[in-house]
């Protein structure tokens, strides 16, 4: 089991240690489980009660908190502090384990140096696969598909036919790249397919939850951009395309030809219409359905979407609705009266 110091994991972060510097920690845990022999952290502060019951033998906390007691290691972003430390503590240095003898890979297929390719894992013709690739058992390369150095394809992920994955990508189980967009044109009766004969491009450091699906384009290309995330079931319609390092929850979608700036987030079950435009930095919440472009920034919320501000106070409103209806009936009553008496006096 890996032990190493407060003082190494604190240079390592990039943090500041407050306390002993000789206590050896293996391992991170959450602060109502730690032992004395593994590092917890805090990166909200409704959590800081918890804080001062905890066995851990160190806790890694921003730089403000305020705190004694404890073995700290201050960095500036404590979530982040946490990540790297499940890395220090956990991560599997990569092994290649060669080419299965009961996997199939085409004659004509570019394998790059030190290969994992499992039991079951197909490559076809033309398929070029970079160095340190890892495919996971039914994982299938189609005909001219290039996978990126250093990238992992877990089990029975479909990159259809051109599919261009980059470097250091992650793509989970039953995740399908490549397979034809919805597009039919009316026909009579009936509906006539379109072809599609673009492809998907996912740019270097992706990562692809289980379970997504992601159409080729009509023409051209289907991008995930650089560094970008996508959960598990979130569906990417033919021709759209995310910026860099944008955030996809699930069962979110976009669909054909949409297109988002950078640092987009979608949170879950919310979607994108067809042919629009977000704007960097944009956040979209839950269940929102957007339908016209939006500019940079910009937070939305409900269906049509608006701004998340208009969107809460309207909810808001929404809930008093009954409230104010039998308020309204009752003033309508009283009026009536008053105005029924001011009839009977003009009469005398």
């Amino acid at each position: 089991m890996k032990q190493i110091s407060l003082a190494e994991l604190a240079e390592k972060l990039d943090g500041v240690l407050d306390g002993d510097p000789e206590t050896l920690v293996s391992g991170v845990a959450p602060l109502d489980t730690a032992g004395p022999d593994q590092v917890s952290f805090l990166s909200d502060v409704k959590y800081l009660s918890a804080i001062k019951d905890t066995s851990a033998g160190g806790v890694i906390v921003s730089r403000e908190t305020e705190i004694s007691g404890l073995n700290l290691i201050r960095v500036k972003n404590p979530y982040l502090g946490f990540a790297m430390a499940m890395e220090l503590f956990y991560a599997i240095a990569y092994e290649a384990t060669g080419i299965s003898d009961v996997s199939f890979v085409h004659e004509k297929a570019r394998i790059g140096k030190d290969p994992s390719i499992h039991p079951y894992a197909v490559v076809c013709q033309d398929a070029i696969i970079g160095d340190r690739v890892t495919l996971m058992s039914g994982a299938y390369v189609g005909p001219g598909a290039m996978i990126g150095d250093d990238t992992t394809i877990h089990p029975n992920v479909v990159l259809e036919s051109g599919v261009r994955v980059g470097s250091r990508a992650i793509i989970h189980a039953g995740t399908v790249v490549g397979s034809d967009g919805f597009g039919f044109a009316p026909a009579g009766e009936g509906h006539r397919k379109i072809l599609h004969t673009g492809v998907v491009s996912i740019e270097d450091e992706v990562e692809i939850g289980a379970g997504c699906t992601i159409d080729r384009a009509v023409f051209g290309e289907t991008v995930i951009g650089h560094g970008s995330k996508l959960d598990n079931l979130v569906h990417i319609a033919h021709n759209a395309r995310t910026g860099r390092h944008c955030l996809l929850t699930g069962q979110t979608g976009l669909a054909g030809s949409a297109v988002l700036g950078d640092n987009v987030i979608m949170a879950g079950q919310s979607g994108v219409g067809g042919h629009l435009k977000i704007g960097s930095g944009t956040v979209i919440m839950a269940r929102t359905g957007v339908t016209r472009d939006a500019p940079p920034g910009a937070r939305l919320a409900g269906f049509p979407a608006t701004d998340d501000y208009v969107w809460r106070r309207s909810s808001a409103l929404f809930n008093r609705l009954d409230e104010m209806r039998k308020r309204l009936v009752k003033l309508e009553r009283e009026m009536s009266k008053i105005s029924g008496g001011n009839q009977e006096e003009e009469d005398r």
